[in-house]
């Protein structure tokens, strides 16, 4: 009966260290694992969803050139507002609460 006891104490250290090789093993082969990717998926798209990567220097001399003023103007047309609206320190925003 002693024999078989320490028969079986021998067994479990041997089971004890090949849970502890496997974890190891498993340890160092994560470690070996190649890097993902990461954003690959987004640059491919956004290169094949580019009409034409050229663009801006073939278009260099079709860009209208204007001052701020110009620009100004024309964006204050777009939205709608008048020249009274904002001038000198004016706010909506505070014109609103009086």
């Amino acid at each position: 009966m002693v024999v078989a006891k320490a028969h079986l104490g021998t067994i479990y250290k041997g089971i004890d260290m090949t849970k502890i090789m496997m974890i190891f093993l498993a340890m160092l082969l994560v470690g070996c694992a190649n890097d993902a990717r990461l954003g690959h998926s987004v640059a491919l798209v956004k290169t094949e969803q580019t009409y034409n990567p050229n663009a801006t220097q073939e278009n260099l001399l079709e860009v209208p050139d204007g001052t701020g003023e110009r620009m100004q103007t024309g964006y204050d047309r777009y939205v709608g507002r008048g020249e009274n609206d904002l001038s000198g320190s004016s706010s909506q925003i505070l014109e609103d609460f009086n």
